[in-house]
Formats: C-alpha cells, structure tokens, sequence
C-alpha cells in the first residue's frame, strides 16, 4: 500500500474516532444535564414525614410540597400544622438551624399571618 493511501486511511480513522467520541461526550452531557435537572425538580420537603431540626424550641418539623403543609413540633409537644407555605420558607427554615424558630418559623409563619391549626 502506498504510504500517502495508508496516511488518509489513518486520518480518516482518526477523525472517525473523534467523532464517535464526541457524540459519545454529547451523549453523557446531555445525560448529565438531565440528571441535574431532575435533581433540580426533585421534590422538596418530607412528604410529610418529621424530621429532627436542631433548634432550642423546635424538636421536628415536616413539609408537603403538594399541599404546601409545614408542620412544626415544639420542644413542648405541641404540634401545628401551617398551610399555603411556599417552598422557599421550608429551605429557608430547615438552613436557619439551630435558630429557625427564631429566624424564620415566628417572623414568616406566625407574624405573616400563615394559616394555622394546632393538632396536639
């Protein structure tokens, strides 16, 4: 074989392989992107379920994005439910550990006028 036809054939194969590659790099980020996506529009909360918050007042609490129900359990057992609760408030809450009572819970639920009901 002539060493000018074994050259274009390896740079063919070359750039055939680059090719591939990148479609295959553009598969996985797409892949990628995806992934982070659905982690973005994962579901925010506990469905409901209490969990521990490190606080000095509050024991647990809970949030239902679908409802938009916040539920708090006090150090005292008490136990209300707060409806109409945006998302935001609930990150917000659970990141102002170990004072989210103090930071979030009283200045946004109770001074903004959140619907409320205490069940225990």
């Amino acid at each position: 074989m002539q060493p000018e036809v074994l050259s274009a054939r390896l740079l063919a194969s070359f750039i055939f392989c680059l090719v591939l590659t990148g479609c295959s790099s553009a598969s996985n980020s797409s892949s990628h992107t995806d992934s982070v996506s659905e982690q973005q529009t994962a579901a925010i909360g506990t469905n409901g379920e209490l969990i521990y918050i490190q606080s000095d007042n509050v024991n647990a609490a809970s949030y239902d994005e679908a409802s938009m129900v916040m539920t708090v359990q006090f150090d005292s057992g008490a136990l209300y439910e707060y409806y109409g609760v945006p998302a935001e408030l609930w990150t917000s809450f659970v990141a102002a550990q170990p004072h989210p009572w103090s930071q979030v819970g009283y200045p946004r639920l109770v001074q903004g006028a959140i619907p409320y009901k205490r069940l225990g």
